[in-house]
């Protein structure tokens, strides 16, 4: 294997693929990339056994060839380096890498060692998002996925999608996020959990371009397969059903308050220092004559309490206990101006509604305060 290529193609390959290369493995070979020269490109890949990436950066070709190399070593070298052209060559399982000041060597391992990788199959139905759209519903969503491995199914994001509309929905049980997107086209229906990390990853890996993201999916090796352009991501969809969180959605709600996100962000920031006091507990006050208060108490630390406008919709005072860490996530994740707050009471599921961010909801359970 003999081929040249520029250093910054190279780094963004590395980049993308670096993404799919586990922290740890029992499997050494899964830290390392596989690199394949042939045809005027490199072929990189990394997988962790539930994903693989793989993408294409053009070099000129001397000599075909494969080896695999450890991943973090490789990307952080050339990244580093300042050369604006590369050149590298196999020999004995040696990867010789050159610049106009540099040499290095890489010791690989054999890419016959390499798990398999999936096949993309000519006879799966696809679908087209716009990259820009999926990552800002992918982001929407996916930071309320659980991060507890003994209820898989709830570190996914589940995806329903009817024909015409894509659903997308996370939950850990205490909170959940939905959305919805449509496709570039028309598809079939289908419903699939895939792992929120790695579905955010696939939005990022691919937010920047700006092709469509062709999404497919392999029923038979229990696979999602998205590409754009050269790059390739399959990853395993999760076992078990998703549960069906639509009953915890009220269709009506007997208060409801509109206030300005910022105000509401200013005063859960600051009540949130004295909350973490308090096991990061926080009560929020809807009050019928126009305004919300929002406190927090610690008996060792102090108290605090925020208060602003509102537009309120309610026959009764209304207090709910929050979360703090739960309205923190959400308020860093969701940018809007004004946002909408409707509830059936201090024990209901609390929907929180961005003015400016269409076919969107939040709930957060309440939890209870003594005192």
């Amino acid at each position: 294997m003999k081929f040249t290529c520029l250093q910054e193609n190279l780094t963004q390959g590395l980049t993308k693929v670096y993404r799919a290369v586990p922290t740890k493995s029992e499997l050494p070979i899964l830290s390392n990339v596989l690199i394949m020269a042939k045809d005027n490109q490199i072929k990189l890949s990394a997988t962790n056994l539930s994903t693989t990436i793989v993408t294409h950066v053009g070099a000129s070709i001397e000599d075909d060839g494969a080896i695999t190399v450890p991943a973090k070593m490789l990307r952080d070298f050339i990244a580093n380096l300042s050369s604006d052209t590369i050149e590298a060559s196999l020999k004995d399982d040696i990867l010789h890498i050159s610049s106009d000041i540099t040499k290095s060597k890489f010791n690989g391992v054999s890419a016959e060692d390499f798990p398999d990788l999936p096949e993309e199959k000519a006879d799966l139905k696809i679908l087209e998002f716009d990259p820009h759209k999926f990552y800002e519903a992918v982001s929407l969503v996916s930071f309320c996925a659980s991060l507890d491995d003994s209820r898989p199914v709830f570190t996914g994001v589940y995806m329903d999608f009817d024909g015409k509309v894509l659903t997308l929905a996370a939950s850990d049980g205490f909170r959940l996020s939905e959305t919805k997107l449509a496709p570039n086209n028309k598809g079939d229906e289908f419903q699939a959990v895939i792992p929120a990390k790695t579905l955010m990853d696939v939005a990022r890996v691919y937010a920047d371009g700006d092709e469509p993201i062709s999404f497919s999916l392999d029923k038979n090796d229990n696979l999602v397969i998205f590409k754009q352009n050269d790059t390739v991501i399959a990853t395993r969809i999760l076992d078990g059903d998703y549960p069906d969180y639509k009953k915890i959605i009220p269709e009506k709600t007997t208060t409801k308050a509109e206030f300005f996100s910022h105000e509401f962000a200013e005063a859960v920031k600051l009540t949130d220092i004295f909350a973490k006091e308090a096991d990061s507990a926080l009560l929020l006050r809807i009050n019928p004559k126009g305004f919300i208060e929002i406190t927090a108490t610690a008996q060792e630390a102090g108290e605090h309490k925020s208060k602003f406008k509102a537009e309120v919709e309610s026959e009764e005072a209304l207090e709910i206990g929050f979360n703090s860490k739960f309205l923190l996530d959400f308020l860093n994740n969701i940018k809007s101006e004004k946002l909408t707050v409707r509830t059936n009471g201090n024990s209901a599921p609390c929907i929180f509604e961005p003015s400016e961010i269409e076919n969107y909801l939040h709930i957060i359970m309440p939890m209870q305060i003594s005192g």
